[in-house]
């Protein structure tokens, strides 16, 4: 049989082997839906069945989006990449006063602030919240100097979502609905909390903290309003989703050929900015303007990855190909499921997918007092620690618990990559990338694409 006739049986069986409670996938390819397929609920309360046409959070996947409203201002004349923000915000500030007065809409883009970002403050509902989250951050630190390093950081997207609301005088929210949801006829497109009513709309689900394998539908449905510019409340279905990645491998045209975005931005979103260090996850080589960039053995991707609180989206562009994948999830092993799926579609229809798992070196030599010690970010710490002769790792988090439990055993894929070894699929995947060696010890390690530095 096909991967297309096979597609709802593998998902079908998938979900339920990584406890996903419901999801949605579409194909594109060739300029259209090659097909889609929807499984499981959008909530395990109501046990309303997931369709194609179920809206899902799609987390940072929102930060293209937001990236192509950039790069429409550019197009526009009215923005440029490489001045410094505060000629757009005059009133932008962060705690290091050098940031403050040199960063600009290309550092945000591509992750090279240095600013510690997960900024989620209750910063209200209104149509200034993210002008108000602005006003709340400017005491957020610097991990590094600008452009030294690269650091995920939310923050430099709502920054960016309130320059666009300033040169488009609208609010984020009108912004993508005109200039990128109606023109490329995405119907089942929000980003307003209050659209969900007119939808079919999954929420999200949280593990439970007392009872290994059960999971709740959570209590807090989105993140901080005021970051919805880096994707704390856009949603769509997969089908949608695919038609934002199709403008993009038209060189900016929708389906009838207008132009949503001009082929110099589309080709200048996918241009590596950055290159991040070796064995960072998904692959990924290199940070474009919005996009991550991948290599698979060989085969060039773009995309990105979104979550938000118990919902994950994938996207994955594969042009020589002129082919590209949505997946849509509320809750579970999200990963695994995509690392089910993804992989017989691509190998099917593009005899490529993403490499397996680095190996791990049991023989490599290492002076394990180089990562000893406490590493700390605005989410939380990292402690890494000696235990029978191997290292461990302890995770605190600043908000309450923990992201792991303590003292699980890494190790060594390199001298700077390593990895979690506890026999559980999904803490196994978690990777730890040290860098800066100073006076024989790392001053900082990568984890979940953020940096954290010694303290």
């Amino acid at each position: 049989m096909s991967v297309m006739q096979d597609l709802p049986g593998i998902l079908k069986r998938e979900i339920r082997k990584h406890q996903v409670p419901g999801a949605s996938i579409a194909i594109l390819r060739n300029n259209r839906i090659l097909g889609e397929t929807a499984v499981g609920v959008i909530n395990l309360d109501t046990r309303v069945p997931t369709t194609t046409d179920t809206v899902f959070q799609i987390g940072s996947i929102s930060k293209p989006h937001t990236a192509t409203l950039i790069m429409q201002l550019v197009d526009e004349g009215l923005l440029d990449l490489d001045k410094p923000i505060k000629e757009y915000l005059p009133d932008f500030r962060v705690a290091d006063l050098d940031v403050s007065n040199r960063v600009t809409a290309r550092h945000f883009l591509s992750h090279q602030s240095g600013i510690d970002g997960d900024f989620f403050v209750d910063s209200g509902r209104g149509d200034d919240s993210i002008e108000k989250l602005i006003n709340m951050a400017t005491m957020v630190p610097a991990l590094f100097p600008l452009e030294a390093k690269h650091s995920y950081c939310n923050l430099g997207f709502a920054v960016l979502g309130r320059v666009i609301e300033v040169l488009t005088r609208q609010t984020f929210d009108s912004a993508l609905k005109t200039r990128i949801f109606e023109p490329l006829g995405m119907t089942r497109a929000i980003s307003l909390p209050e659209d969900t009513l007119r939808f079919r709309c999954a929420i999200g689900h949280v593990p439970s903290q007392r009872k290994k394998d059960v999971w709740y539908v959570t209590n807090t449905p989105y993140l901080s309003f005021g970051q919805k510019a880096a994707g704390s409340t856009p949603a769509m279905s997969a089908s949608d989703l695919l038609r934002f990645a199709q403008m993009h491998m038209n060189g900016g045209k929708n389906s009838k050929g207008a132009k949503v975005l001009s082929m110099k931005s589309v080709k200048a979103m996918q241009r590596r900015q950055i290159r991040v260090a070796k064995n960072t996850q998904s692959a990924i080589h290199g940070w474009g303007l919005g996009w991550f960039l991948m290599d698979w053995n060989g085969t060039k991707l773009y995309g990105h990855d979104g979550a938000t609180i118990g919902q994950f989206a994938f996207l994955r562009i594969l042009p020589e190909k002129n082919l590209a994948v949505a997946l849509l999830t509320n809750g579970g092993d999200a990963k695994g499921l995509f690392d089910s799926v993804f992989r017989p579609i691509f190998q099917g229809l593009a005899k490529s997918s993403e490499p397996v798992r680095p190996v791990i070196n049991e023989n490599l030599r290492v002076d394990l007092n180089q990562y000893i010690g406490s590493y700390a970010n605005m989410n939380g710490q990292l402690e890494f620690s000696r235990s029978r002769g191997k290292l461990v790792v302890s995770s605190r988090l600043n908000g309450g618990g923990k992201a792991f439990p303590d003292r699980r055993p890494v190790m060594f894929i390199d001298k700077q990559s390593l990895r979690m070894n506890t026999g559980n699929p999904v803490l196994d995947r978690i990777m730890f990338l040290f860098s800066e060696s100073d006076s024989g010890r790392f001053k900082f390690v990568a984890n979940g694409l953020r940096q954290h530095r010694r303290v």
